[in-house]
């Protein structure tokens, strides 16, 4: 259900920059004590909550982690099947769940986010659009997909960072194009400083549904780059036939 501890070395750098950058913007909305990452991997982005100063962290993921080689203590550690209901015992200030939510079928999709709203009132969450690819995306979807279920929860959507951070080059662009944040529509206080940061900032809302130029530009260039060329190697009545297919769907 989730990527191998390779994958999470190879992004590491990165993956450490984003953090680092997303949790401080997060500080500037609203102080926060208490942090759960949901399918937290290798713990970079708690790490990065501890160097930030956060008291009480987090993490949960399946039983393919291997405990020795996280970034967080062990003891910060619960495995938990992310298909099914869980209780952690306790809420926290904030939940965070990234590029996770791909991973988890359908059929499960809405007792995931009823899990994360059992948590946190406050939760950043951002998952695979269509297309972006991964290994064991099985339920890749557009935001607005997520924000319905999160709706369901009674969580209202904010887009404080997506804006902001667009052109950030130290950012993974995954977060930058799918990475959102629900608020319980109970927590005023909450909704009240999301909007005192957006007024502040001076940030619009961006369309809810969204591709980022560096996911386009990859598939662009796959396209341009892979396709084609294979399109030449076919043989001319097989060519022919590829060709009036795509006609009819023009």
């Amino acid at each position: 259900m989730s990527y191998d501890f390779e994958w999470h070395s190879m992004h590491g750098d990165r993956t450490d920059a984003s953090a680092k950058i997303v949790l401080q913007e997060l500080t500037s909305v609203f102080d926060y004590q208490s942090i759960l990452d949901i399918g937290c991997g290798d713990g970079r982005w708690l790490k990065q909550a501890l160097n930030g100063g956060v008291k009480t962290i987090a993490g949960v993921d399946g039983p393919w982690t291997d405990v020795k080689s996280i970034a967080i203590p062990p003891d910060c550690f619960y495995v938990r099947d992310l298909s099914k209901t869980y209780d952690l015992g306790r809420r926290f200030d904030v939940a965070i769940c990234l590029e996770v939510a791909e991973h988890v079928a359908p059929e499960h999709a809405e007792q995931f986010v009823a899990s994360l709203a059992a948590h946190s009132d406050c939760v950043l969450f951002g998952a695979a659009i269509p297309y972006q690819g991964g290994f064991r995306h099985i339920n890749e979807r557009w935001q607005s997909y997520w924000a319905k279920l999160f709706a369901a929860e009674g969580y209202q959507v904010f887009d404080l960072f997506r804006e902001r951070l667009w052109a950030n080059d130290n950012v993974h662009f995954w977060y930058k194009q799918n990475m959102l944040l629900y608020i319980n529509e109970t927590r005023g206080d909450l909704i009240e400083a999301a909007r005192n940061y957006l007024a502040r900032e001076r940030l619009s809302q961006l369309p809810i549904d969204i591709v980022h130029p560096e996911k386009y530009e990859a598939i662009a260039s796959y396209n341009h780059i892979a396709f084609r060329p294979l399109l030449r190697r076919l043989p001319g009545q097989a060519l022919r036939k590829v060709l009036s297919i795509a006609a009819r769907k023009t």
